[in-house]
């Protein structure tokens, strides 16, 4: 008999691999001008995702926002709840192509997520990126396109920020790029990611020895510390 995780996981496993629903190429500047009515695109798909008949409701765990005119994503949240039988089981989240300038923390409400395009977009503060580290299932992300990947360290710097992903812009995040000896953070980056998020650097090694018998703690700076440049 299976028990109620085991059948959240089968339904969340099933609602990740049904059809996207696909709300691209509508010309939207906010998720709000999304009309109830909408009707989702099918061409790309070969369809569009099962409706529930009691929740009237889809489907699916994959949402395509791509190729519109966002220039931000409040009310994603409701918007999911919405459209979706379940939006915590929301794990693949396209909003490549838009006009975002930032990465709104309404994506944090997502635990599920495991892939998200945000390439070419406006986006050119690298810290941006590292609001997504809360997202410990992301596995797959873009960014390229962004005024921010033309940086010369952008590629090892969001690699370092976010140890949990596997693929960067459609290339593979290789052991090497993790290793002590990859291209370090950048003082002034680490100096702002200190100030805005200083809950996640209170016990940096050189305040305090480290205990011989303990892990280090899991912040960047454990990763970053030895390494800075300017």
């Amino acid at each position: 008999m299976q028990t109620q995780e085991s059948l959240e996981n089968s339904e969340y496993i099933w609602f990740k691999s049904a059809k996207p629903l696909d709300y691209s190429f509508k010309s939207l500047k906010t998720v709000g001008e999304l009309n109830a009515g909408e009707k989702p695109l099918s061409a790309r798909v070969h369809g569009t995702p099962t409706i529930n008949r009691q929740t009237n409701r889809y489907q699916t765990g994959s949402l395509w926002l791509n190729n519109n005119n966002l220039i931000h994503v409040d009310g994603l949240r409701k918007l999911a709840e919405r459209l979706l039988v379940s939006a915590d089981y929301l794990s693949w989240l396209d909003l490549s192509s838009n006009r975002l300038m930032a990465v709104n923390p309404e994506l944090l409400l997502f635990p599920n997520l495991t892939v998200l395009y945000m390439h070419n977009n406006r986006i050119s503060d690298l810290v941006e990126v590292y609001k997504l580290r809360r997202l410990t299932k992301l596995l797959t992300l873009t960014f390229s396109g962004n005024p921010l990947a033309a940086m010369a360290d952008y590629r090892s710097t969001v690699v370092r920020m976010l140890p949990h992903i596997r693929k960067l812009d459609n290339s593979v995040v290789v052991p090497s790029e993790r290793a002590p000896s990859s291209p370090p953070i950048r003082k002034c980056v680490l100096a702002r990611l200190m100030a805005e998020y200083p809950d996640d650097f209170d016990a940096p090694p050189w305040k305090s020895p480290p205990d011989p018998q303990s892990p280090p703690p899991p912040s960047l700076v454990t990763a970053v510390s030895m390494s800075m440049t300017d």
